[in-house]
């Protein structure tokens, strides 16, 4: 998961957990932790996505796409499963 990503879960309010995955390879190699908390696990994202997390499934090109239970318009598509999950939890969770 890229810095970028990791800078939106924090300001949209991800929950914090201590078990989320310190990652040494986001900001070029740079150690970063959002407020003390590494980047979350993808079981962490899948979690915080609750009830409308539907599935998640590699497609034909080798991208990963995270799909919404209740409302099957809300999926995001991405290179890896957590950045796919990440995008999906932050679709579900946009300020109305």
């Amino acid at each position: 998961m890229n810095y970028e990503l990791a800078k939106k879960l924090k300001d949209a309010g991800f929950p914090d957990s201590k078990e989320w995955n310190e990652h040494t390879t986001l900001m070029h190699g740079n150690f970063f932790m959002t407020d003390g908390h590494g980047v979350p696990t993808l079981s962490k994202l899948i979690e915080a996505c609750g009830e409308e997390f539907a599935h998640l499934i590699q497609g034909i090109y080798g991208e990963w796409v995270a799909t919404s239970y209740k409302n099957r318009d809300t999926y995001a598509v991405e290179k890896t499963p957590e950045e796919a999950v990440a995008e999906l939890w932050l679709a579900l969770n946009k300020p109305k």
